[in-house]
């Protein structure tokens, strides 16, 4: 009997160490849920933001501004260049003056120029990247949500952020290029 006695009890401690383990890995699996859930939450947050205003408002002034120069944009890339550079020079005045001359209508004035909506856009991105970045967002959402317009947005405005860079903010639009060209894409 005593043998029997003893044979259980090692059956029964065998049996604490695996519940136990299983515990400790079932609370692993629990932490690790809530964590992606928070991720997708937060990124969630960021797609709702970008839908509200002001973010929604800057949007539309700036899907309106090129849509009134629609005839240019085709007239630029119908027309022939005798080289690459010559291209790029018509493009960036193109988007020079688009972002600062064209008339946009704000709250009771008329705005002049695309700057504020661009940088608070460029803003967002930059925002939206550092949480991926620190670990808080989720970066396969995203990528998969919000990277499309970020690259139209980033490569339609490039001459602008690059000049605006170099004239007079060092690190402008960065994070939204990291962004919206990440995964080797280009803006071609």
């Amino acid at each position: 009997m005593q043998a029997f006695l003893d044979r259980l009890e090692a059956v029964s401690k065998i049996l604490l160490i695996f519940g136990t383990l299983a515990a400790g890995a079932w609370a692993v699996l629990e932490y690790t849920d809530k964590k992606n859930e928070a991720k997708v939450a937060e990124t969630l947050g960021y797609a709702r933001r970008l839908s509200s205003d002001p973010l929604l408002t800057a949007q539309s002034r700036i899907g309106t501004a090129w849509y009134a120069v629609r005839d240019s944009v085709r007239a630029l890339e119908a027309t022939p260049v005798a080289s690459a550079e010559e291209y790029a020079k018509r493009k960036r005045q193109l988007v020079m003056m688009v972002v600062d001359k064209t008339a946009v209508p704000s709250s009771s004035t008329l705005q002049k120029g695309l700057v504020s909506d661009l940088d608070l856009l460029i803003g967002f991105f930059a925002e939206l990247q550092v949480c991926i970045d620190a670990g808080l967002c989720d970066r396969r959402i995203a990528t998969n949500y919000f990277q499309p317009y970020a690259k139209r947005l980033y490569c339609v405005h490039e001459p602008f952020i690059e000049w605006k860079k170099s004239s007079f903010s060092e690190g402008y639009g960065d994070e939204l290029r990291k962004f919206a060209l990440r995964d080797g894409k280009t803006c071609s």
